[in-house]
């Protein structure tokens, strides 16, 4: 951890096989992951042209680390669970896409809500059990994982196709991000 005279976060570097560099904002600080072989002077390079951005995610962060206190967790059975997945995938996948090719994998992932392989294998932190029982947050998930078979990328086609379906997908993000501090997905530790 490096604490740059011209930051006020902490910093951390790391690298990775990845082609382009990724920065992310943690309570912490900011996590900078660099491709192999890059000086670490990009790191901070890198900060300073995205610090307005940085600033405004910090800011929210800690809001959203205030905020998920006051969250209650509520625990479904896995099987319970599983089936209400199923359903909702069925669902999704026949509005979005007309039928239904997703294989179902229920798993404790460390970092995100679910995510889609390319051969529509769409796979859901186990986790997400304990959200609310107003389903429409695992709906969204599954949703947002269903566009990315039509779009992998998060770009406009993606959004749109979310959008579609939940509007508001802006307010379910941001209250993602409550119980995905609360449940420990939001990556707090250095």
């Amino acid at each position: 951890m490096i604490q740059n005279s011209t930051s006020k976060w902490k910093i951390q570097i790391k690298y990775s096989k990845n082609k382009i560099p990724k920065l992310e904002v943690k309570p912490w600080g900011i996590l900078v992951i660099l491709p192999e072989g890059i000086d670490k002077n990009e790191a901070y390079r890198i900060i300073e042209k995205h610090r307005p951005w940085i600033e405004e995610k910090h800011a929210e962060l800690l809001e959203a680390l205030e905020h998920s206190k006051n969250i209650k967790l509520v625990e479904k059975s896995k099987s319970k669970f599983r089936n209400l997945v199923e359903k909702l995938v069925e669902q999704a996948a026949k509005e979005v896409l007309g039928m239904n090719p997703c294989k179902i994998v229920v798993r404790k992932m460390k970092t995100r809500w679910a995510s889609c392989s390319l051969k529509g294998i769409i796979t859901i932190n186990a986790l997400a059990r304990y959200l609310p029982n107003r389903y429409r947050l695992i709906s969204y998930i599954i949703y947002h994982e269903i566009c990315h078979i039509i779009e992998p990328k998060h770009n406009k086609v993606f959004w749109t196709c979310v959008q579609e379906h939940f509007p508001n997908y802006k307010r379910l993000e941001e209250e993602l991000l409550l119980y995905e501090i609360k449940l420990g997905l939001y990556l707090f530790h250095e």
